[in-house]
């Protein structure tokens, strides 16, 4: 059994068929409903037009709701294959593999940064070093959207994967996540704690925040 590895998601049937799964949970329209909520309501506190980072942007499932309603978009991620599907699809955007440890930009740059589904692959310093990457190049008055699995208490396991094999998965509670941001310069605005969306056997946290100076 192979345990989980950043090799996993490089993988150019891993990324197609995850790419898939999402195309097609993006059809349905109750499966919209909660992620359109959430995406207004992190829009709303982004300067309209504004500059938008998607990290860890997978292949792009997020980038068409931003550029319909007049984002600029960056899109990064760690897996070179997700990011080859991310340019084909949406060959306008500018998609980089990038570590979301060390943020290849200049400070104050985006208005916004979308962050899903990516911290459950992070150990607890590379959280950290995620938001203090993200607290840097945010602006003053950006906003930090973040959507992660979580349990009442922070711990580590090791699932099966959809796309085979083993995956190791970081869930960090509520008052965990809560603390790292504030510690690396955030202020909390919003968070709360819900089922996952596609009825999968854990929950989601979704937390707003911003550069507390």
């Amino acid at each position: 059994m192979r345990t989980w590895s950043v090799d996993h998601y490089n993988s150019k049937r891993v990324a197609e068929n995850y790419h898939k799964a999402f195309m097609k949970a993006t059809d349905d329209p109750e499966m919209k409903r909660k992620p359109l909520e959430r995406y207004n309501k992190f829009t709303s506190r982004v300067k309209k037009g504004g500059h938008i980072l998607d990290a860890g942007c997978g292949t792009g499932r997020f980038v068409p709701y931003f550029i319909k309603n007049g984002y600029k978009v960056t899109g990064i991620d760690s897996s070179i294959s997700m990011i080859e599907i991310a340019s084909k699809e949406h060959p306008d955007v500018e998609f980089r593999v990038m570590s979301l440890c060390q943020l290849g930009f200049a400070s104050n740059l985006f208005d916004g940064i979308w962050n899903v589904a990516t911290l459950l692959h992070l150990d607890e310093s590379d959280v950290m070093k995620t938001f203090q990457e993200s607290k840097r190049v945010l602006k003053k008055d950006g906003c930090l959207y973040i959507a992660t699995r979580t349990k009442d208490q922070t711990t580590t396991l090791i699932e099966d994967s959809t796309e085979g094999g083993k995956m190791k998965v970081n869930y960090y509670s509520l008052d965990k996540l809560l603390e790292m941001l504030v510690n690396s310069g955030l202020e909390v605005l919003e968070s709360s704690v819900e089922p996952d969306d596609y009825s999968r056997p854990f929950d989601y946290v979704y937390i707003y925040a911003k550069p507390s100076n």
